[in-house]
């Protein structure tokens, strides 16, 4: 027998071997990566050529790697190394989908490898091949996006179904549980897998034809919280007293005022604006200091980073923060003591800053405008909103409108010349009656003084960024990275197909280049085309801490500091500048680690809040579109695809779709041109001015069916 301490060593060693010759096998099948190599090829290349126990040795050795999941197996005779990425699914109705990365292109994942993921599904993909575009299957599904959602039941004698508002859903979904009036909109959980999806009713929100309901779907839909738990108002003060205005730098005097629409309902930014001897301006920006009131850790603070944001629902509004602090405490009303936080900015004569104070304050501001009133006192009329509150004399007024708008234009000019993009983009404005019924949709009209807000709130912005950045302080960034290759590439190829010539920069995008491409199509039937597909071509801006800059405003450092009653990301920066100022800044490791964990949340609760938002304007767009049917209107090609294309209707900024199989004839779709061409000659092709009828309208399923009118 071999003594006990031998036979251990022997077994080490084997081991060791064993580790070895794994190693070795993974590296040559990593060498071809996804493409894979033949059992036949390892063979040659371990020289293990027809020795039955060596390749018994690695058959074993290739099943404990797909076992760890570093290989899968690609074909009968392939084995190819894996590559893991995880992102969120992007699906689509006809089955396929694609994971969306922000660290590569996107993984395009056909119908048979979408293993039962859903629209907006966290997941785990392995790459299986693709050259120019990766190809994988999903492996695992990490995180459900949607728990409920939200679809119609209908009723057949006495079975019931639900027929979902999402498309990439089955149409229908037999109810297994719970109960439900027809033709009722209702919230529903899937019950089962793959083909045998089921639907679990958990609530009925009312009929379909009731316009009231859209909100109540929504609200579902995204799970936004209607009311704030009980008690979280309880240790506010009823109103702002002498020992909250201790250590504060006192403006109660100084001319500040309010600009903001006419619907707003809290007010938590005002201005004061002086100009200076020599030339140059002190403009202050004054923002309603919210952390007095929410202390950091309390159940209040606990609920805004749950919230993360204010959501705006047309004329409903679901807030970060109680009624208590939005609309009393921290709404800098005309007339009444108010607490902030002060940046009072040094600008040269030509627009460039040099001196920045920052400092909690006490103010009383002199007067409430609406941006409209404000342009009208700019020209010289008289303010005629009966809602505007004025402390001041007219004159006075305007002669600092006047200045501000001084200012304003030099730091335009800047914005212009260092590159910074501005979409002019028309938003909607809904008319609703009480009930909910739209009665008219509209463009907002968009004057001087909203730019001249927009203008200085970014100033103010940059300046804290920059203030905070020189002290090597951690905080919380907005940043916009540059976009994505392949995204940028598709629209010069659009660009220049409109313009008829290269427009391909030497070196790099930069936003200078995108800024004088949106200036060559100022006034051209193009414009709002052009601007609407860079917009979609360009990252979405989020929150991080590192300081990578900002890619549309064309700025190296910048983050949000003007809005803490309805984003946390600002709450959490006067936060850290009054650290600073009391000169107890935190840098720690754990405090970097939480704050990465708060820009992470705030991005996801935007991103939530900007769905929620786009999901209301669609239904009511298309609750307005029923009463058109029939209708013809004149329209322009927003997108062509093999199928047919988006046509908006710029006189109620409603998008719909013209499917190929109504238009006479056949058509091929010519994707370097972006066009739908027939063999006969008909063209149809992005920016196109067309004629077309409203056929049918899906409110739910947000889709409006148009037809092609000649002439």
């Amino acid at each position: 027998m071999q003594p006990l301490q031998q036979r251990g060593q022997e077994n080490t060693l084997k081991k060791s071997l064993d580790r070895k010759f794994k190693q070795r096998v993974l590296s040559l099948i990593q060498r071809r990566g996804y493409r894979g190599v033949t059992l036949r090829t390892l063979k040659k290349s371990l020289g293990i050529g027809k020795d039955p126990k060596k390749a018994k040795v690695l058959q074993a050795t290739l099943k404990t790697l797909i076992r760890e999941g570093k290989v899968h197996p690609s074909g009968r005779k392939y084995f190819a190394a894996t590559e893991v990425y995880k992102g969120r699914i992007q699906r689509f109705k006809e089955g396929f989908g694609f994971l969306l990365r922000d660290d590569g292109p996107d993984v395009f994942i056909p119908p048979h490898g979408m293993k039962g993921a859903l629209d907006g599904d966290l997941v785990l993909v392995e790459r299986i091949g693709g050259k120019r575009r990766p190809e994988g299957r999903v492996i695992q599904i990490l995180e459900r996006e949607i728990k409920n959602y939200i679809g119609t039941y209908r009723q057949v004698r006495k079975r019931g179904y639900v027929e979902p508002d999402l498309l990439t859903l089955p149409p229908t979904l037999p109810v297994v549980r719970g109960r439900a009036e027809p033709d009722h909109k209702v919230v529903f959980q899937l019950v089962g897998h793959g083909k045998s999806l089921k639907a679990h009713i958990l609530e009925d929100l009312g009929h379909e034809e009731d316009p009231a309901v859209d909100i109540k779907v929504v609200l579902r839909k995204y799970n936004l919280p209607e009311t704030f738990p009980p008690g979280l108002e309880t240790d506010l003060p009823k109103r702002i007293r002498k020992k909250h205005l201790q250590d504060r730098l006192d403006l109660r005097k100084e001319l500040i005022f309010t600009i903001d629409p006419k619907t707003a309902k809290d007010f938590d930014d005002a201005i004061s604006i002086r100009r200076l001897p020599k030339g140059g301006f002190v403009l202050g920006v004054h923002i309603a200091d919210v952390s007095h009131f929410v202390q950091e850790g309390s159940p209040l603070d606990r609920e805004a980073l749950e919230r993360g944001t204010s959501v705006y629902l047309l004329d409903t509004v679901v807030p970060m923060l109680p009624h208590g602090l939005s609309g009393d405490l921290c709404s800098l009303r005309p007339g009444e003591d108010r607490l902030t936080m002060t940046a009072l900015i040094t600008v040269d004569a030509r627009g460039i800053p040099r001196r920045l104070k920052l400092a909690p304050s006490v103010i009383r501001s002199k007067a409430r405008l609406t941006y409209e009133d404000a342009q009208r006192i700019l020209e010289g009329k008289d303010p005629e909103d009966p809602e505007t509150t004025l402390a001041v004399d007219l004159k006075t007024l305007r002669e600092a409108l006047r200045t501000a708008y001084d200012l304003y234009l030099h730091l335009r000019a800047n914005r212009v010349e260092r590159g910074g993009l501005d979409f002019d983009l028309p938003e909607p404005v809904f008319a609703l009656r009480p009930t909910g019924e739209v009665l008219g949709i509209e463009p907002a009209v968009r004057l001087d003084t909203h730019r001249m807000i927009e203008e200085f709130m970014i100033l103010a912005n940059t300046q804290v960024a920059g203030f905070l950045k020189r002290r090597g302080i951690p905080t919380i960034y907005r940043i916009h990275e540059p976009p994505k290759q392949e995204k940028i590439e598709e629209f010069l190829d659009i660009v220049e197909s409109l313009l008829g010539r290269s427009v391909r920069p030497v070196r790099k995008v930069t936003p200078k280049l995108i800024q004088s491409i949106l200036h060559e199509f100022e006034g051209r039937p193009e414009e709002k085309l052009v601007n609407y597909l860079l917009l979609r071509s360009l990252a979405k801006a989020r929150y991080s801490v590192q300081p990578v800059g900002h890619f549309g405003l064309a700025l190296k450092h910048y983050l949000h500091f003007t809005s803490p009653i309805r984003r946390y990301p600002d709450l959490m920066v006067h936060r850290i500048v009054k650290d600073v100022l009391k000169g107890r800044p935190r840098k720690d490791a754990k405090w970097i680690e939480r704050l990465e964990k708060i820009a992470e949340r705030s991005t996801q609760r935007e991103i939530v809040a900007q769905d929620a938002e786009f999901e209301i304007q669609d239904l009511k767009r298309m609750e307005f579109m029923k009463g058109h049917i029939g209708e013809i209107f004149e329209g322009v090609i927003t997108h062509v695809t093999p199928y047919g294309f988006f046509v908006e209707i710029p006189l109620y900024l409603t998008e719909g779709f013209v499917s190929v199989e109504s238009l006479e004839g056949r058509f091929t779709y010519v994707r370097e041109q972006r066009a739908l061409i027939s063999s006969w000659g008909a063209e149809y092709h992005l920016g196109q001015k067309v004629r077309v009828q409203v056929v049918k309208v899906d409110k739910f399923r947000k889709r409006m069916d148009l037809m092609l009118v000649e002439g």
